[in-house]
C-alpha cells in the first residue's frame, strides 16, 4: 500500500504534488501541518529533493494517516446515517432534548471531530460498549467502553467513552455540559494541529499539572466534570523531572548535530572549490617561479 500510493503520487506534475500535499497536510497537521508542508516544500524544491528512503518512510506513514482518516469517516457516516437509541438518564427517564435555533457551531464541532468520532464508535461497538446518542448536548455516548483512561469517562471527538453513571440527573446534566466543553476543545486543536492535536497537549499537560490542575480540565469547569480543586500549580517529581531532562538532551544533541552538518557542509564545499588549497600568492601578476 505505500509503495503503491508513492508511485502514484511521484507519477503527478509537480503542481499537482504540491496541491495533493497541502490538502493532506491540512487534513492530517491543520494549520500546523499546512504551514510544515509550506516550509518543506521550498526545503525541497526541485534540485533540492530529500533522499528516496526518506520519501519513502513520509508517504507511509501518510498512506496509514489516510487510511485510519478514511475507515474513521466512513464508520462515522454509517453511524450518522443509522438509527442510534437515545440515551436515557438515571431513573430511566428520556434526557431534555435539545432545543434552539440551528447552532453552526456545534456542526464545525462534530464536523472537524468526525474522523476521531468514527474510530471511537468503531472501537466502542469492536468492544461490546453500549453506544447511544444523547440529545441532550448532540453527542455519542459508549457506556462500559474499556477505554484507556480506566475507570474515568474519555473523549474522542463527538463520542464519550465511560464505565458508566452512578450519578443523579442533575450531575447528569452537569456533566454533559462538561464533556461537552471538551468536544469544543477537541475540535480547535483539531483545526489547528491536526487529529492528535488534542490528546497530545492533554497527555503532556496532565503530566505536569494532573487532575483538577489540568487546564483543558480547568476550562471545562473542575465543579461541572467531578473535580475537586486541589492547586493550580504543576506537579514536578521524578517523572517529570526525568522528562525534562530528556527533552533538553534531546534539544541540545539536535543543536550539535545541526553545528556538525553546516561544519561538514563548509569543509566540503572548500575541497571542492577549485584550486583549494593551492598557493596562489602573485607578484606583480605573476607567481614567484615565474
Amino acid at each position: 500500500m505505500p509503495a503503491v500510493f508513492y508511485g502514484v503520487v511521484m507519477a503527478l506534475s509537480r503542481r499537482a504534488q504540491v496541491a495533493l500535499g497541502a490538502g493532506i497536510a491540512v487534513l492530517l497537521g491543520g494549520i500546523a501541518g499546512l504551514a510544515l508542508w509550506s516550509w518543506w516544500s521550498w526545503r525541497h524544491r526541485p534540485g533540492r529533493e530529500p533522499a528516496v528512503r526518506f520519501r519513502r518512510v513520509g508517504a507511509a506513514v501518510v498512506a496509514a494517516g489516510l487510511v485510519i482518516s478514511a475507515v474513521g469517516a466512513v464508520w462515522r457516516t454509517t453511524v450518522a446515517v443509522e438509527h442510534t437509541p437515545a440515551c436515557a438518564p438515571p431513573g430511566g427517564a428520556q434526557a431534555a432534548t435539545r432545543s434552539g435555533p440551528f447552532d453552526l457551531s456545534l456542526v464545525a464541532q462534530q464536523a472537524a471531530t468526525w474522523p476521531e468520532t468514527g474510530i471511537g464508535l468503531l472501537y466502542a461497538q469492536a468492544s461490546g460498549a453500549h453506544v447511544c446518542l444523547s440529545h441532550a448536548a448532540d453527542y455519542y455516548v459508549a457506556v462500559h467502553a474499556h477505554n484507556p483512561a480506566g475507570a474515568r469517562a474519555m473523549n474522542l471527538g463527538d463520542i464519550l467513552l465511560t464505565p458508566g453513571f452512578t450519578i443523579s440527573k442533575e450531575q447528569l446534566r452537569t456533566l454533559i455540559g462538561h464533556e461537552a466543553r471538551h468536544r469544543a476543545q477537541w475540535a480547535v486543536l483539531t483545526v489547528l494541529g491536526g487529529p492528535l492535536a488534542f490528546p497530545a497537549a492533554y497527555g503532556v499537560d496532565d503530566f505536569f499539572f494532573p487532575g483538577s490542575r489540568n487546564h483543558f480540565e480547568r476550562l471545562a469547569g473542575l465543579e461541572a466534570g467531578g473535580y475537586a480543586h486541589v492547586g493550580t500549580g504543576p506537579v514536578l517529581g521524578p517523572a517529570q523531572f526525568a522528562a525534562l531532562g530528556f527533552l533538553a538532551a534531546v534539544i541540545v544533541g539536535a543543536l550539535l548535530a545541526a553545528r556538525h552538518r553546516r561544519a561538514s557542509r563548509g569543509s566540503r564545499t572548500g575541497a571542492n572549490t577549485p584550486d583549494a588549497g593551492t598557493d596562489r600568492r602573485m607578484t606583480g601578476g605573476l607567481t614567484r617561479d615565474e
